[in-house]
């Protein structure tokens, strides 16, 4: 709302330009000798500058700067090679490079791991077996899943391929999203922990794409894990849970009744495993 005058003590609000964010306070009023306060507010700029590349490589999309949250991926000059290991770089919050460039950065004609078909996900044929891929030869490829980490209890970024050989190994991951991991996104994680917690109490796995529904789960048309409502939960089962709704409201609950609650953030509190009466 620029103008030529303004009269004492008018407001008028100062923006960052693009790649920049105000820090502080936006405004400045105009004093009576007509002079405007002090500003309280900074713009700090929030651009990446392009991460250091090989010689032999270029960055796309090729830019002077680079937004937080915007990703890079290398290409070799030479044709028919490759970058290695590949994979996708994001501008971070910090203003660094996310994952980090690994040091060892390189162009090759090596290919990449490819599953043998005859063989289920995950794993690859040895001499007349099917055997689980050896973790270590999937860190070349991108990152491009987050799941949970059950054991450090994490949400953690992995490639295709050592989410399924990580699953044939017996390795605790959880599913959680295609893409990066949002670490601000905390419900998504408290849920992942939930659904992890409960997964070995479910009668049912149902293999979902990348995913598996459990109990209080159905897999929709699209591939993916549905909650039920409540109302669609039995009101009797293997695993019942002691939960208090309210102050003044405690029921027992079946497993798939007391996750539909967490999956839509019902507040509750489990008291303990087990009908209600079991614990007075």
């Amino acid at each position: 709302k620029a103008k030529p005058y303004y009269n004492f003590g008018e407001d008028e609000e100062f923006q960052c330009f693009t790649g920049f964010e105000l820090e502080g306070f936006q405004f400045i009023s105009c004093r009576p000798d007509g002079t405007w306060t002090q500003p309280r507010g900074r713009c700090h700029r929030r651009l990446c500058v392009p991460p250091e590349i090989p010689d032999d490589m270029t960055l796309f999309p090729t830019k002077d700067s680079y937004r937080v949250g915007e990703s890079v991926g290398l290409n070799c000059n030479e044709p028919g090679l490759m970058p290695l290991p590949r994979g996708m770089y994001r501008c971070g919050a910090k203003l660094t490079w996310e994952p980090p460039l690994p040091a060892g950065l390189r162009c090759t004609n090596e290919n990449p791991f490819v599953p043998d078909s005859q063989c289920g996900l995950g794993q690859r044929l040895q001499g007349s077996r099917c055997v689980c891929v050896q973790r270590e030869s999937c860190l070349s490829e991108p990152e491009s899943l987050c799941v949970l980490n059950a054991i450090i209890d994490v949400a953690v970024p992995v490639s295709l391929c050592s989410f399924h050989a990580a699953r044939c190994h017996g390795d605790p991951l959880l599913y959680m999203n295609e893409g990066a991991c949002n670490p601000a996104d905390i419900t998504k994680l408290e849920w992942a922990r939930f659904r992890a917690k409960m997964s070995s109490k479910s009668s049912a796995q149902l293999p979902c794409n990348l995913d598996t529904c459990y109990d209080w789960e159905t897999c929709s048309a699209s591939k993916k894990c549905q909650c039920k409502a409540a109302r669609e939960c039995p009101r009797t089962g293997e695993h019942m849970f002691c939960v208090k709704l309210t102050a003044q409201m405690t029921r027992s609950l079946t497993l798939c009744s007391t996750a539909a609650l967490k999956c839509i953030n019902q507040p509750f509190e489990i008291l303990h495993e087990g009908d209600c009466s079991a614990g007075s």
